[in-house]
């Protein structure tokens, strides 16, 4: 067992519909990259039982099963994708542990939206929040049915926003599709009745935020000349207007702008919204 992949993409499987459709989306992205897949399934094998014999034999058992789970995934993909370079592991440890080691080295990090543990009702589970949370490389999240959308959306908060817009336009180039980077703001106005006096604040206001998108696009974009770049730069709460632009897009782009600590989930409230809510893949990406 190698703990970590070669350089690539990793991806975690576990026999629910989301991990499968997750291992899709990085099979097909690894055929885009032209680079390898590693597959890995974490399995938990703390039992702990009155016999040591028993113990064993129990521990077995669960490795076994697990094998059998990472032979089909493998199986499947290896039969869709034939000249896909591809391995595998079981892995006996933490779920969000196992694909954080494997992917150190890694391009990419793919997981489902959730997988067998938790409740059947959440969006997203926590083994995907973490990884998300604490990868070094960027992460997708890919639920169950994967929309396929015309473009790439990408968000940019500020111009540390910069490697994010450049992930989404080697993605562009991959899936050859144009980009959209977006912009959210919130007018500092907020009291309608005495908006009227403050139109030209508010037009000021706009340019300054129309000159951050430009100067964290401008610069990027020189490097990709072919591939389109349009820039909106949109008023109204983060979270929620990002969710409605991925309703067309094959994949959001969206920075994680502050480095988890080891205990804890922070990604931000438009980060763990998107999660939750987008109607395409989500990428984040660490900045």
């Amino acid at each position: 067992m190698n703990s970590r992949s070669p350089a690539g993409i990793v991806a975690g499987v576990d026999g629910s519909p989301q991990a499968t459709a997750a291992a899709e989306w990085a099979a097909q992205e690894a055929e885009r990259r032209g680079c390898a897949l590693h597959l890995v399934h974490a399995v938990n094998t703390g039992t702990v039982t009155l016999s040591p014999r028993a113990s064993e034999a129990v521990t077995d058992l669960i490795l076994k099963n697990a094998q059998s789970v990472l032979d089909e995934a493998t199986g499947k993909l290896a039969a869709a994708h034939p000249g896909l370079r591809l391995t595998g592991d079981v892995v006996p440890r933490d779920a969000a542990l196992a694909v954080l080691t494997a992917a150190e080295h890694a391009e990419l990090a793919v997981v489902g939206s959730r997988g067998h543990g938790g409740f059947a009702s959440l969006l997203l589970g926590s083994v995907s929040l973490r990884i998300c949370a604490h990868s070094s490389c960027p992460t997708v999240v890919v639920r169950q049915t994967a929309s396929s959308g015309d473009h790439i959306l990408v968000a940019i908060r500020d111009e540390r926003d910069g490697e994010a817009l450049r992930f989404g336009l080697r993605e562009a180039e991959t899936f050859g599709l144009p980009v959209r980077a977006v912009h959210v703001w919130s007018p500092v106005v907020a009291d309608v009745a005495h908006a009227a006096p403050m139109i030209d604040e508010l037009g000021e206001e706009a340019h300054q935020h129309k000159q951050l998108l430009d100067h964290t696009c401008d610069p990027v974009r020189e490097d990709y000349p072919d591939i389109p770049v349009r820039t909106d730069h949109l008023t109204g709460a983060t979270a929620g207007t990002l969710v409605e632009a991925s309703r067309n897009a094959a994949l959001l782009v969206i920075a994680r702008h502050q480095p988890a600590p080891h205990f804890g989930l922070r990604l931000g409230g438009a980060v763990h919204a998107v999660l939750h809510h987008a109607h395409c893949p989500v990428a984040v990406v660490p900045v």
